[in-house]
């Protein structure tokens, strides 16, 4: 049987100043690969501050085949958004459709377009689609983009023209369904397989954060939870591995510098993805602090590798985890998030591994969510 033709257009990708940036995107099209024909039209928005930049990212435009698992095509634009919202979209509508064209030529017209977030790929996907009867399928992944005033007027012609729609949470989903009915609930997901529970130290209890150094990520909070736990609590055992990078990362490095955690904390920096299942793998629980989550995907990979977490109770994650894989605290409560780090050691025994890695499967691997985004697109062909 031939295997379903799915574009993609990811919102975001990774760049030089974040490699994180959109890195799911790439992770779950590399997945879905295996179950439809997959391509990706990427439309790189370089900022208009930057001339350089544009000039050295167009040099790399072009079609790529073996670059990932699927079909690749970049096209680098200047984003002049800052100038004017609306002529901004209407550029990334047009140039999106030149892209499109020319990946076209390459790979033939494909059945359905999967546009990740409303915008910007949402505009690039409505506008291909009214040009070539082409039918399109958004999956929203941030709430901020679907309350956003400034974005409202797009946001609602493209949910009223999408052939069908998708949501990372139930939050976004209500938003959607106030608007049009029947939005599909499918969470991001990822290859189980790859994460293995591991071996822990029996010296050391390591904690892992995983994330984008955003203000949202609050790893201060973390980092002050930790002050509490090794220095005021003498707990010296406890160590906590740093993975990722951003426009915080000074900031974050400083604190840990004027809290005296240099022997507890370690700032691993960016990890590859092929990399990251080691370090959860020997670690005891992930860490999430941050003060808001769309879903969060970290999570999902600390269960596929059989580990509990400590998370704050933002919406993505609270629909996430439940009592046997995870203690929840309130957001921006330093005492609060200390306490749960010595609950989560002390306690540390009750959580089972095999039953968490067993519930990450379930719900949040490829195999699963994989063949429902399949099923979604086909019924559009």
């Amino acid at each position: 049987m031939k295997k379903l033709k799915i574009m993609i257009i990811p919102s975001w990708y990774p760049n030089k100043s974040d490699p994180l940036w959109g890195n799911y995107f790439i992770k779950q099209a590399e997945a879905l690969s295996q179950y439809a024909d997959v391509s990706m039209l990427y439309i790189n928005r370089a900022s208009i501050k930057q001339p350089i930049d544009y000039f050295s990212e167009k040099k790399t435009d072009g079609y790529y085949k073996d670059k990932y698992a699927f079909k690749f095509y970049k096209k680098t634009i200047i984003n002049l958004k800052s100038v004017s919202l609306e002529y901004s979209y209407k550029k990334y509508a047009r140039e999106s459709y030149r892209a499109y064209n020319k990946l076209k030529e390459i790979i033939g017209k494909p059945d359905v377009i999967l546009a990740m977030s409303a915008l910007p790929a949402g505009i690039g996907a409505r506008y291909i689609s009214k040009k070539e009867n082409i039918p399109y399928v958004i999956h929203a992944h941030s709430e901020g983009i679907m309350i956003n005033p400034e974005y409202k007027d797009y946001v609602t012609s493209i949910i009223k023209d999408a052939s069908d729609y998708m949501a990372v949470n139930e939050s976004i989903k209500k938003i959607i369904e106030s608007k049009r009915k029947n939005c599909h609930l499918v969470p991001n997901f990822i290859d189980c397989n790859k994460f293995k529970i591991g071996k822990k130290d029996s010296k050391d209890f390591t904690l892992i954060s995983v994330s984008n150094f955003y203000k949202v990520k609050a790893i201060d909070v973390l980092l002050k939870a930790m002050d509490i736990v090794v220095n005021k609590k003498g707990n010296k055992n406890v160590k906590l591995k740093i993975v990722g990078t951003g426009e915080y990362k000074d900031f974050y490095e400083g604190i840990a510098r004027s809290l005296n955690l240099n022997d507890n904390v370690e700032f691993v920096g960016y990890v590859e993805n092929d990399k990251l299942p080691e370090l959860y793998s020997k670690s005891h629980a992930l860490c999430v602090s941050s003060t808001f989550e769309t879903f969060c995907i970290p999570i999902v990979e600390a269960f596929a590798s059989g580990i509990p977490v400590i998370t704050t109770d933002c919406v993505g994650p609270l629909e996430i985890v439940n009592k046997d894989n995870a203690i929840v605290t309130p957001i921006n409560d330093i005492d609060k998030y200390a306490e749960s780090i010595l609950n989560m050691i002390k306690n540390y025994k009750k959580y089972d591994s095999k039953k968490i890695k067993e519930y990450a499967f379930n719900k949040y691997d490829k195999s699963v969510v994989c063949k429902n985004i399949v099923n979604i697109c086909s019924k559009l062909k």
